[in-house]
């Protein structure tokens, strides 16, 4: 059973040192069900752990047919940078990309 086709929007970031507080949503069918979760990852690569609420997890488990594949290819396409980044409407969008330095230039 493959899963149904979804986006993933991050519309929160906070800047850590070590860890990033990341909040969003994905939309299945529709619907949109929203996330939150902790990027890390300065050693060993990066790594991203997403959080669901319980009704949550039951509304994603019906929208896909299986919420453990679907957790595990979120969590991939987030390490990946496969989403759109959405600031909120207080917010700004601003983070570096491996290879960059805090001034916007390549290191």
């Amino acid at each position: 059973m493959s899963l149904p086709s979804y986006s993933i929007v991050v519309d929160f970031v906070s800047e850590g040192e070590v860890a990033n507080l990341i909040k969003g949503f994905v939309e299945v069918k529709g619907k949109k069900v929203r996330f939150s979760g902790v990027a890390y990852g300065r050693f060993g690569g990066q790594n991203f752990s997403p959080q669901f609420s319980k009704m949550a997890k039951g509304k994603l488990a019906t929208l896909t047919g299986d919420f453990p594949k679907f957790e595990e290819d979120l969590q991939l396409r987030l390490v990946r940078g496969d989403f759109e980044a959405r600031p909120g409407k207080n917010e700004h969008h601003h983070h570096l990309h491996l290879g960059e330095d805090p001034e916007g230039g390549k290191v």
